[in-house]
């Protein structure tokens, strides 16, 4: 057992952050404290667990883990969350919160035994709680997050669909392809049955497009994800009254509408595929509807969409009528995505739009994974880098970055990319990368 991380450390840590949790009083501590404060207990039990782990407690323990899914898989497949009635804060009245499970199994159209076991084994998880008689069930607050928040369900339907079974299938495409970064031999391949990459199984199977946009908003909720982190991470207020970005591979402009609300004198052209950029407008249409006016003022009017490959090179832009000079090309996500030399050439098409650009102050803003060296954060914020690093092999035989492969990356196209500066904010799971000529 390793005692690389004292155990009473980290119990003190979990002790320390747990007493402010609970001891602190409405107001008397900041939402950002909050947040840290329940981060660090999940992250101090996490390698708590690890310190004390036997082989067969850590089996068991991701055989639990593999079912809990499965069971979020199962609840969000019929509509379970939705079913049992969401509490309100007005609401005090518990015949309001609760249904039997006899009339939940009616609504959801399943068998009562199946509903139970499902609905107590997630019961572990802290999602949702029985009445003393055993006859009824209600929402805990963790499972009212899943039934009021359409991107969870999103995310777990998207993980349980497809990577999952792809990250099952590791072993078998390896055996199969060895080392290669071929887009079509990959352990998504075998999963799904398909000789399309991803992207191309994308394009191809219907409704599946909408199922990753929803996918990738669910994952800009989530704290490590948050696009808070895009918006705080970079200067987007020193550009200009008027400056362009170009969202490059902006899906449909998750990223763009976040700082479009900050920043409301910049201006926005959102790239992609013309299956995806179809949604575009009427998601920030939403966006703007449901902003107060003043921070989602005129998004509709400051972000707009260009059916794009980023493996051509950057078309001629228009912002209102006239010719756009881009101040930035921000590439959210995108990079890891690719193997290498794929990689390469997206941004071998954005150098070139930089040295023909009109603006000599024009820049490439990369918000993606650095990963850390080896044992410099805590097993569980390394884990959250590494298995991210495994599904990218998994579906795109790509990988996440270190700081000198971002440095050789760049540095590779004609003319030469260089690092500009470099930033990880506090929270987040992806660093700000600033290049240019």
């Amino acid at each position: 057992m390793s005692q690389s991380i004292s155990l009473v450390s980290l119990a003190r840590q979990i002790l320390e952050a747990a007493e402010k949790l609970e001891q602190a009083k409405p107001g008397s501590i900041t939402e950002q404290e909050h947040i840290e404060s329940r981060n660090a207990i999940v992250s101090a039990t996490y390698d708590l667990r690890t310190q004390v782990f036997t082989g067969a407690q850590l089996v068991e323990n991701h055989l639990v883990g593999y079912h809990t899914m499965s069971c979020l898989a199962w609840l969000v497949h019929f509509n379970i969350f939705t079913h049992v009635p969401i509490p309100t804060s007005s609401s005090g009245d518990m015949s309001e919160k609760v249904v039997s499970y006899a009339e939940l199994s009616t609504r959801a159209g399943v068998p009562l035994s199946r509903l139970q076991s499902v609905a107590r084994t997630a019961m572990t998880s802290g999602l949702f709680r029985e009445t003393e008689d055993g006859s009824s069930i209600f929402h805990t607050d963790l499972s009212a997050e899943f039934a009021r928040d359409i991107s969870l369900r999103d995310w777990v339907k998207f993980i349980t669909v497809y990577l999952s079974p792809t990250a099952s299938k590791m072993a078998e495409a390896t055996a199969r392809w060895g080392d290669t970064d071929v887009k079509h031999h990959t352990a998504f391949n075998i999963a799904l049955a398909t000789d399309h990459p991803f992207f191309d199984y994308l394009k191809v199977t219907p409704g599946l497009a909408d199922e990753f946009a929803g996918y990738m908003r669910a994952l800009s909720c989530s704290e490590a994800l948050n696009l808070k982190h895009l918006v705080d991470g970079f200067g987007w207020g020193g550009l200009g009254r008027d400056a362009v970005v170009v969202d490059v591979g902006g899906s449909t402009a998750q990223a763009s509408i976040a700082v479009a609300k900050r920043f409301p004198d910049l201006r926005f052209i959102v790239e992609d595929l013309p299956e995806v950029v179809v949604a575009g407008p009427g998601i920030v249409a939403e966006a703007e509807e449901a902003t107060p006016s003043r921070e989602g003022r005129q998004l509709s009017s400051r972000i707009t969409f260009v059916e794009h490959d980023f493996f051509n090179p950057q078309p001629k832009l228009h912002v209102n009528g006239d010719v756009a000079v881009p101040s930035v090309y921000l590439l959210r996500r995108i990079l890891h995505d690719w193997p290498t030399a794929r990689a390469r050439e997206i941004l071998q098409q954005l150098a070139v739009a930089l040295r023909d650009g009109q603006n000599p102050q024009a820049r490439i803003v990369i918000m993606d994974t650095i990963l850390p060296p080896v044992g410099t954060l805590g097993p569980h914020e390394e884990a959250k880098l590494r298995v991210r690093d495994l599904a990218m092999a998994q579906i795109f035989n790509s990988q996440e970055r270190e700081l000198s492969e971002w440095k050789e990356l760049l540095e590779s196209t004609e003319p030469k990319l260089m690092i500009k500066a470099w930033r990880n904010p506090v929270g987040s799971s992806l660093a700000v990368i600033e290049a240019g000529l």
